[in-house]
């Protein structure tokens, strides 16, 4: 019985795995472009190469970084990260404090009316045509 209470209690873990922990990384202090440097300059943010983690840890040995994906927009949407970063919308107005979450999690629904109702607060464009593509 032991036995496959301890299975119980650790498969979800196991199935899941380890994620990055922004959380102990926040007394660093950094930019959220520093890790995710494509956010600046592309439509995805995407995660960190193993080189910027060396940075800082020169001394641990190449290795994936455990990440997962949490926001999941439908194949519909277009979100553009650069497009957000150069109207100097701030990373946590979607994401909430990262600096906080050991793993992260949504703090904003996806959903459209969320989008809307920021691009309505700060007078961008509501047009159908700036985050779907016709004829989807």
């Amino acid at each position: 019985m032991r036995w496959l209470l301890l299975t119980v209690l650790l498969v979800p873990v196991w199935a899941e795995g380890p994620v990055f922990s922004h959380k102990r990384h926040a007394n660093v202090n950094l930019a959220c472009t520093f890790c995710h440097k494509s956010a600046a300059r592309a439509e995805r943010a995407g995660f960190p190469a193993w080189k910027t983690c060396a940075t800082c840890h020169p001394d641990k040995r190449e290795e994936t970084i455990p990440s997962q994906r949490v926001y999941r927009l439908p194949d519909f949407v277009f979100f553009s990260h650069v497009r957000h970063v150069a109207a100097k919308t701030e990373c946590s107005v979607c994401h909430g404090d990262v600096k906080t979450q050991e793993k992260i999690e949504l703090a904003q629904p996806l959903k459209m009316a969320v989008c809307v109702d920021c691009h309505k607060a700060n007078k961008a464009t509501v047009a159908c045509t700036a985050c779907h593509e016709l004829g989807q």
